[in-house]
C-alpha cells in the first residue's frame, strides 16, 4: 500500500494507530496521506471577487485529483500470465519481488497463479515518470538505504547506529542485513532490551577489498561449513526467496498427511517440501533422501531459513524425513514438515524426538 501510494510504513501508521501490529482485513478502511492535497483557503465572505477566486481554486483542486489517479494507473501495468508460468519467473522478468507481486494482487495469497490471470505490476522507471515527493520523511529513507549499503561495502570507520524508542535488535539486524549474532559480539554489552540512545556498533572497520570478499564467498559455496564457523548470512535475494518459500508452505498448515501427496489435499514429507520449492522453479528429488543430496551440508550454528533440515525417523542414520527452516531462535531451530501423525506443522529441534533423530541440515539456496 505504501508503495502504491509513494508514502512511508510510518505515515500510513500515524494516521491509522489501530492497524500497527493487527493484520489487515477485508474492506477496512485505510487512511492515506494526499502528498498533492492543498488546504483550502478561508472563503471571503465580501465580494464577487472572492466567490470567483474561490471556484477557481476548486476547479485547480479537481484537476489535481484526476492528475494524481492518472500518475497512479501510468505507475502499474498489466501482465497477462502464461502457461509454465511461475510467481518467481514473471519477478524476475520484471525486476521485482515476489512480496510485492502479492502485494499489488492480493488474490494470489488465497489462490494459486492461474494461466490468463491478470497481474498488476509496478511499471519501469522508464514508463513512470512520476515526480519524487519532496519531504524529510523521504530525506531520512535516502540516508538510511545510503547507510545499509555503506555496510556492505569497504568500511574505513565503525559503522554506527543510535538505537531509536521501540526499536529491537531484530529489526535493526534486518535493516543493515547482519545478524542478531553478529551485533550481539560486536556489542557483548546489551541484553535482548536496547537503551534508547544507545550506540550500536553494526560493523567494525575494515581495509578488506570487496574483489577479496567476493572471491571468499566464491570458496564457501564449495567447500561445507563448519559449526565452528563464524555465522554468516545468506545473500539478500536467498533471504527474498526462503521468505517467500515460508509464505507458501504456510499455506498448507493444518493439511493432513499422505504418503505420496503433493496437493493440499495431503503432504508427505518431501511432497511439501517437492510442491513449496516449484514456486521458484526449483525441482527437488521426490524423496528426502535424495533431497539430502542437493546443495550443500552446514553445521546448526550456520542454519538459516529456508534451508532443508534432515532426520532419521526410522533409526540406523538413514535420512527418512525433511523439513524447512523457517526460524532461528539462539540454539533452537523451527522448521515446517507434514509429520505422519499431525500432517503439516511446525517443530523444533528442541522437541527430544527431533533432538534425537536429526541428522543434517543442506543449503539448496545458492546464487
Amino acid at each position: 500500500m505504501a508503495l502504491k501510494y509513494d508514502v512511508t510504513e510510518k505515515e500510513i501508521y500515524d494516521l491509522n494507530p489501530k492497524a500497527k501490529g493487527s493484520l489487515l482485513q477485508l474492506n477496512q478502511v485505510i487512511k492515506v496521506p494526499n502528498k498533492k492535497f492543498k488546504p483550502k483557503e478561508k472563503k471571503e465572505k465580501v465580494a464577487d471577487k472572492g466567490k470567483k477566486e474561490i471556484k477557481e481554486k476548486e476547479s485547480k483542486e479537481k484537476i489535481t485529483k484526476k492528475e494524481v489517479v492518472a500518475e497512479v494507473k501510468e505507475a502499474f501495468i498489466t501482465h497477462l500470465v502464461e502457461r509454465k508460468e511461475t510467481l518467481y519467473s514473471i519477478s524476475k522478468k520484471y525486476g521485482v519481488t515476489m512480496e510485492t507481486l502479492c502485494e499489488l494482487n492480493p488474490e494470489l495469497k488465497t489462490a494459486n497463479l492461474k494461466v490468463g490471470a491478470k497481474l498488476k505490476l509496478p511499471a519501469s522507471n522508464k514508463e513512470a515518470s512520476v515526480e519524487k515527493a519532496e519531504g524529510e520523511a523521504q530525506d531520512v529513507v535516502a540516508v538510511k538505504v545510503e547507510e545499509v549499503k555503506s555496510v556492505g561495502a569497504e568500511a574505513t570507520t565503525d559503522v554506527m547506529h543510535k538505537v531509536l524508542p521501540k526499536e529491537t535488535l531484530f529489526r535493526i539486524s534486518k535493516q543493515y542485513g547482519v545478524t542478531i549474532n553478529d551485533l550481539k559480539k560486536l556489542n557483548p554489552s546489551i541484553n535482548n532490551e536496547l537503551p534508547v540512545g544507545f550506540d550500536l556498533v553494526i560493523k567494525k572497520a575494515t581495509t578488506q577489498t570487496i574483489s577479496n570478499t567476493a572471491d571468499v564467498a566464491s570458496k564457501e559455496v564449495d567447500a561445507p561449513v563448519d559449526d565452528e564457523d563464524e555465522v554468516r548470512d545468506v545473500p539478500d535475494g536467498n533471504r527474498e526467496k526462503a521468505d517467500f518459500l515460508i509464505n507458501k508452505a504456510s499455506e498448507n498448515l493444518g493439511a493432513r498427511y499422505r504418503s505420496g501427496g503433493t496437493s493440499p489435499a495431503g503432504f508427505d514429507c518431501s511432497g511439501l517440501m517437492f510442491s513449496t520449492f516449484k514456486n521458484i522453479d526449483m525441482t527437488l528429488p521426490r524423496s528426502s533422501h535424495e533431497m539430502a543430496t542437493i546443495g550443500y551440508k552446514i553445521g546448526k550454528k550456520q542454519a538459516q531459513k529456508g534451508d532443508l533440515i534432515f532426520f532419521s525417523t526410522f533409526g540406523r542414520g538413514r535420512i527418512s524425513h525433511v523439513g524447512m527452516i523457517t526460524e532461528i531462535v539462539d540454539d533452537e531451530i523451527k522448521f515446517i514438515h507434514s509429520s505422519t501423525g499431525s500432517g503439516v506443522i511446525v517443530s523444533s529441534t528442541k522437541e527430544p524426538y527431533y533432538q534425537r533423530t536429526f541428522v543434517q541440515i543442506n543449503r539448496v539456496l545458492v546464487e
